[in-house]
């Protein structure tokens, strides 16, 4: 016998008119789009950031790139005077800051460049010029970018010497001035010679970057090209195997120490056909390559990170890591003698690199050990958000909540919840059976956690017990309009039994006792712990254990019956339902009263109606150490559910159940949130305080329907639908559903 299961998605389209219109081309070009800059351009522009590029002749700072964009300025040293605009650095400045200008210009053109909202500090050095360039050029125009705030230097030119990456005129003083202003970051075109970068002998100590935060090269990055294709560029210039060679004492060392080889300073860029703006109007581009393409590339990407995290504005060291730590590795792995680290990508500079953690008042929590799990009785927590840092103390926004309820998935769950269990059962003598469920069991990882299993006991005076490991709540003695939902689970606590169903999923023990004058005691103990288990297999919901006492009272004639339910529930560093560990840990555990008061009345033989309400005290230790502070220790909390079952209602072999609940739910209480913010330019830790209102801004409702029949050849319909007014107890937040399940055999 095989089961088919057709599943069939009813989608709802909504069609929005919108007039006709001329459609411009993306400005993002295969450059930008290689390194990733479009998804980063979502949040991120470089807004604010002042970027400085040293490069021939002047920039055309009213060119329409630049205009949109961030401001732009031009500074020549001494008594100079550049009576041209330059190709070259209009084309680096507006790949750095371009601003996706569409006014008057051809698709072809039009572009965006890396941080279109960068602000451009552009220095007149080089070419053609009349007056005198001093010898100290340099030292006065990165001294000049300092103190205007700039805090990275784009070099896209050219030394005298073939393969070297720096002149060795008199006046070339970069290897004094990169460690003297170690809070820039210096980014190198590598030259377009074909060549291996040659040695450059320092009488300062240099090394790479990338281990030795304390050395005085930790601020460099140089940047060779690629084409569209991710393959070096023929005339790029390469790091070899060579290296930054350091005096010694008495003679310079005439071999590299590893951190000290070009390779771990380098990366790449896009530099092959790249349009951008240049001089010869203010809506003029054209199309160039070389290194000095590829380094503006790499330029934009500092001012994105420099932008976002203004901590980084002080730490260049930490920049120039995130840079070559997110590259993509080309060609041999690792760090080579080509790629050096492999190609720039924006996407990747932006993402959290390393140890990640929580911040409270300078208290550091690892973030792999925080954790908190939301229910609904507290899920007016779920919307709040905090920050973590990685290893360079930069910031990201993330839920607050680990684990947070939800009917993702819920048609899914209702889709299985018929089919036929992986169980097997065996009844023996003397009122003794068993049942053994495989449905969570891994047969390469197997573990008594993952297995369910039912041992009851049945006599003929009807008294009974069960014993066991897995879900028991819905075996109690409930209206099955109230628990056939699929609501009721640890975080959403609906149904008959929201406070019990806390500590339901682990061992449990239950009697069943007949008394006298048509009353029944079930009396039992449960909980969420399996024998075998950790927290990770209850998803982090807090440890609980329940005792539950349930006396019950049927009528002379069955039709109606009615029962108090009294539950005990202890967690362990959790509230109903809602718990945290590490620093998210905010209550060292609370116990839970709980009376539930349920009728259930059989109107006819097909007909019948049920409710159930229930009134919850919580009281327990709170503690203030970690980001979260409970400030109420005690708490009230309430739930009911209305069920109504019909069989036969069109034809003779249907079925249809209706509920309508609302899940456990405070009533009031309050708690804050403190945690670590941002860093600010000066490493300065900013927090953030929240108070939050446990009394929640609504009252969620749920609306459940199923309806199923059979149909001819073995076969048979479902319908579920549900509908959620009020999601999560927050006002105007809903959820909604609907499926249909087709189930045949053959």
């Amino acid at each position: 016998m095989k089961t088919l299961v057709l599943v069939v998605s009813m989608v709802v389209c909504f069609l929005f008119f919108m007039p006709l219109h001329t459609v411009s081309a993306d400005p993002y070009r295969w450059n930008t789009i290689r390194i990733g800059v479009k998804s980063v351009h979502d949040t991120e522009q470089g807004e604010g950031v002042k970027v400085a590029v040293i490069d021939e002749g002047v920039i055309r700072c009213n060119h329409y790139e630049l205009i949109l964009s961030g401001p732009c300025s031009t500074y020549s040293a001494g008594n100079t005077y550049f009576p041209y605009y330059s190709d070259h650095g209009t084309h680096v400045a507006t790949t750095i800051a371009g601003d996706k200008w569409s006014g008057g210009t051809t698709s072809s053109t039009q572009f965006v460049g890396v941080a279109p909202d960068a602000e451009i500090l552009g220095y007149n050095y080089l070419g053609t010029y009349s007056g005198r360039m001093p010898l100290n050029a340099q030292d006065i125009f990165i001294s000049h970018a300092y103190r205007a705030g700039a805090r990275v230097v784009n070099m896209s030119y050219s030394p005298t010497a073939a393969g070297e990456l720096f002149h060795s005129w008199s006046n070339e003083r970069m290897y004094l001035l990169i460690p003297k202003y170690s809070n820039m970051v210096f980014v190198r075109a590598a030259g377009n010679d074909g060549l291996n970068l040659s040695a450059q002998y320092y009488w300062s100590t240099a090394s790479g970057a990338s281990q030795h935060p304390d050395t005085d090269l930790k601020n460099l990055i140089i940047v060779g090209a690629v084409d569209r294709n991710m393959n070096i560029a023929s005339w790029s210039n390469r790091p070899g195997n060579d290296c930054f060679r350091r005096w010694n004492g008495s003679s310079w060392a005439t071999s590299c120490k590893g951190r000290d080889a070009f390779k771990h300073f380098f990366v790449v860029a896009p530099g092959v056909d790249i349009v951008a703006g240049c001089d010869q109007s203010t809506t003029h581009y054209c199309t160039m390559s070389g290194t000095s393409m590829a380094a503006p590339h790499v330029t934009g990407v500092v001012a994105l990170l420099q932008g976002h995290w203004p901590v980084l504005l002080s730490r260049a060291g930490s920049v120039a890591n995130i840079i070559f730590h997110t590259a993509q590795d080309l060609g041999a792995p690792g760090v080579d003698a080509v790629y050096g680290w492999g190609l720039v990508r924006a996407d990747r500079a932006m993402s959290p690199l390393g140890e990640r953690y929580l911040n409270k008042n300078g208290k550091v929590y690892a973030l792999s050990s925080s954790r908190l799990r939301v229910s609904s009785a507290l899920a007016v927590l779920s919307p709040e958000r905090i920050a973590f840092f990685d290893e360079y103390d930069r910031d990201f926004q993330i839920p607050l909540a680990s684990f947070a309820p939800s009917y993702d998935g819920i048609l899914n769950r209702w889709i299985k919840s018929e089919d036929t269990p992986d169980q097997s059962s065996t009844n023996i003598p003397d009122g003794f059976s068993y049942t053994v469920s495989a449905d969570h069991y891994d047969p390469s990882h197997p573990r008594l956690s993952d297995l369910d299993f039912n041992l009851s006991y049945q006599a003929r005076d009807g008294l009974g017990w069960d014993f066991g490991q897995g879900k028991i709540i819905r075996h109690l003695d409930t209206a099955e309009s109230l628990t056939f939902g699929l609501m009721a689970n640890n975080n959403n606590l609906s149904g008959t039994y929201p406070v019990g169903s806390i500590a339901n999923g682990g061992a449990y023990g239950f009697v069943h006792q007949p008394l006298g004058e048509l009353f029944s005691l079930t009396s039992g103990i449960l909980s969420n712990t399996t024998f075998t288990s950790a927290v990770e297999d209850r998803n982090y919901a807090p440890g609980a254990d329940a005792l539950v006492l349930s006396l019950k009272r049927t009528s002379q004639n069955r039709r109606l019956s009615g029962q108090i339910t009294a539950t005990y529930l202890t967690e362990e560093d959790g509230v109903l339902g809602t718990g945290g560990s590490g620093g998210l840990h905010f209550t060292d555990g609370f116990n839970s009263n709980a009376i539930t008061l349920g009728t259930r009345y059989q109107v006819d033989a097909d007909y019948s109606l049920s409710t159930s309400f229930t009134k919850a005290f919580s009281r327990g230790a709170t503690v203030s150490d970690g980001l979260l502070s409970l400030e109420s220790n005690e708490l009230t909390s309430t739930a009911f559910a209305l069920g109504l079952e019909k069989q036969r209602w069109i034809t003779d072999t249907d079925q249809l159940k209706f509920s309508i609940s609302q899940p456990l739910r405070v009533d009031g209480g309050h708690m804050t949130l403190t945690h670590g913010d941002f860093y600010d330019a000066d490493g300065m830790l900013h927090n953030r305080k929240v108070d939050i209102d446990l009394g929640a801004s609504g009252r969620q409702i749920d609306y459940q329907l199923q309806y199923s029949t059979s149909l001819k050849k073995n076969r048979d319909l479902g319908l579920f639908a549900y509908y959620a007014q009020d999601y999560l107890h927050r006002d105007n937040h809903h959820d909604y559903g609907i499926g249909v399940r087709l189930r045949g055999t053959y």
